[in-house]
């Protein structure tokens, strides 16, 4: 065993180097899969150990406290992806994901016999983590050469208004924000640890790279990220507590550290935006609310064909993010020429009139709009409008109100009719509650087996009442993504290996906060189907089970220095 562990070891290190690096072009095609870069280091990893296990004829640890919730979770999601009435493939796609994420926690069980192999991987996942984070920054300052190098990883940046969401090298700002959280979780009980045992240079080092984890975590502007981080370190300053408290008597220099640390944390968060945007992100579901404008147009105007004109009008910010035309980036007022009747478009791209001053939600401003006539004459629709530059019209926000004035533009007649375009297609972005909604509509049309593992994402529109749904989204409740996709069965299965790994992780500070972040976050987000996040959650599941793992990262306040109290 301690031979086959050495192989099992590599491949946990291995995963824990990479998992947060999955390229966005697969590494391998083959019919109906793709496999990237994460899945190719996952399959070197079991082959290795397999390899070993059979050369020195060693029966792999298998019985744990969570293999049996977690081999009945794998056979619910089997025979529900096998019956599912929306994609089996895709279903059976998630069931394969969930059976690695497995293998993995066994790996890791297999690899940590000692303390010390527990402490490795800690430190490996913080390592990771640490340049994960600050890729994660640089994109939030929008260093060129990192955005360009990202893009290996995913398209491009992610906003929500005129605010950048750093994800790094993840795919999505929320995964990049639950991978980091988990890091900072682990990264707490190793710091203790470290400390405790008077390697003070390592406990400092391992303090500066959780401070710039919470930096990227506040960088990818996820709310849930923000909780996360303070539930942490609230339990596990409790859970310190209780421990020395008995022995000592008072308040011990680690729990000291963490508060040291939580006030850090907290003037990070409150100096990574501007107190209306952390307002703004902290009180709204989405950005459907910011972009809102009232304005009181003519009803009848008359140009002169390609020529320009000013018409003025009062515009009011509805809405609830001031309008800046000298910020980064700007917001104009504009329009889009449309043809006298129905909704065709004649010309999308207005000229841009900017604001003199800011204008502040709630406020009332009279404008001089520059507009300019099409070079055909006759009638036409102006619809008023505002843009913010390079991100969004107002207009294509859901539920945005449409500002008409019609136009009679005098000159030459058209010698051909005018080419018309299809207006652009408002913006859906579903809301949790209508997420949850339409999850648990899932539940109630499927109660047993569900639609099928990750399918969720392909279905959820004919229960939202969404024509054009993007397969992209999930339900945003890891409980109700795997009730939805696996039924009652899944769900109890789910639910199972749940309880079992809050018994497992109990023992130790790190863990604990680890599975508590999982099990919080989990609440308004979905990771299962993410290959970064379910092969990190199966390394901390593993590290709770392992026989090194408990005392990898646990205190010994038994042997707790009493200089240091």
């Amino acid at each position: 065993m301690a031979r086959t562990s050495d192989y099992a070891f590599a491949g946990v290190a291995l995963l824990a180097i990479l998992a947060p690096f999955e390229t966005s072009t697969p590494i391998v095609r083959v019919p109906g899969q793709s496999i990237s870069d994460v899945e190719v280091a996952l399959l070197a990893a079991f082959a290795t150990w397999a390899a070993a296990l059979i050369s020195f004829r060693t029966w792999p640890q298998w019985q744990t406290p969570l293999t049996a919730a977690w081999l009945a979770l794998l056979a619910a999601c089997a025979i529900a992806a096998l019956v599912s009435p929306v994609s089996r493939t895709n279903a059976l796609h998630m069931t394969g994901r969930l059976a690695a994420a497995f293998c993995v926690y066994l790996l890791t069980v297999n690899a940590i016999d000692t303390p010390r192999r527990g402490r490795s991987l800690m430190r490996l996942l913080l390592t990771s983590g640490a340049l994960v984070s600050v890729l994660a920054l640089l994109e939030f300052m929008q260093v060129p050469a990192v955005l360009r190098t990202l893009t290996v990883f995913r398209p491009g940046l992610s906003t929500v208004g005129a605010q950048v969401r750093a994800g790094g090298p993840l795919q999505y700002p929320t995964i990049a924000s639950m991978y980091l959280e988990v890091v900072f979780a682990l990264g707490v009980g190793l710091f203790l640890v470290e400390r405790d045992e008077g390697r003070d240079a390592v406990a400092w080092a391992v303090f500066a790279a959780l401070v710039l984890v919470a930096e990227a975590i506040a960088a990818t502007y996820t709310r849930a990220g923000v909780v996360t981080m303070g539930i942490t370190l609230a339990l596990a300053a409790v859970m310190r507590y209780r421990r020395n408290a008995p022995a000592y008597g008072r308040v011990d220099g680690g729990v000291r550290a963490l508060a040291a640390l939580a006030l850090i944390v907290a003037a990070l968060v409150v100096a990574s935006r501007s107190p209306q945007s952390m307002w703004l992100r902290l009180t709204t579901e989405g950005q459907e609310a910011w972009y809102r404008a009232a304005i009181n147009p003519p009803l009848a105007i008359t140009a002169q064909a390609g020529a320009d004109a000013i018409v003025p009008l009062d515009v009011m910010n509805t809405g609830r993010i001031g309008w800046d035309s000298s910020a980064t980036p700007p917001i104009y007022f504009s329009y889009h020429w449309l043809a006298a009747t129905g909704d065709h478009i004649v010309a999308f791209e207005g000229v841009r009139t900017p604001f003199e001053r800011p204008v502040g939600p709630g406020e009332t401003v009279a404008i001089r709009a520059r507009v300019r006539a099409p070079r055909d004459a006759g009638d036409y629709r102006i619809s008023w409008d505002l843009v913010q530059e390079g991100r969004l019209w107002f207009t294509t926000e859901p539920g945005a109100v449409t500002h008409l004035s019609r136009v009679t533009v005098n000159g030459e007649p058209p010698r051909s009719p005018l080419p018309l375009f299809e207006p652009p297609r408002p913006t859906i972005r579903p809301g949790r509650l209508t997420l949850w909604h339409a999850a648990l509509a899932m539940v109630r049309a499927h109660p047993v087996l569900g639609v099928g593992p990750d399918n969720f994402r392909l279905s959820y529109g004919g229960y939202a009442g969404i024509a054009t749904p993007d397969p992209r989204v999930h339900s945003n409740n890891m409980y109700l993504e795997v009730a939805a996709g696996a039924g009652a069965l899944g769900a109890a299965a789910f639910l199972w290996l749940v309880w079992s790994a809050r018994a497992c992780g109990s023992v130790n500070i790190g863990v604990a906060c680890a599975l508590a972040a999982i099990a919080i976050h989990g609440l308004v987000d979905s990771f299962l189907s993410f290959a970064p996040t379910y092969v990190l959650f199966a390394l901390t599941l593993g590290l709770a089970c392992a026989d090194g793992g408990a005392q990898a990262i646990t205190s010994p306040e038994i042997e707790l220095d009493a200089r240091r109290v």
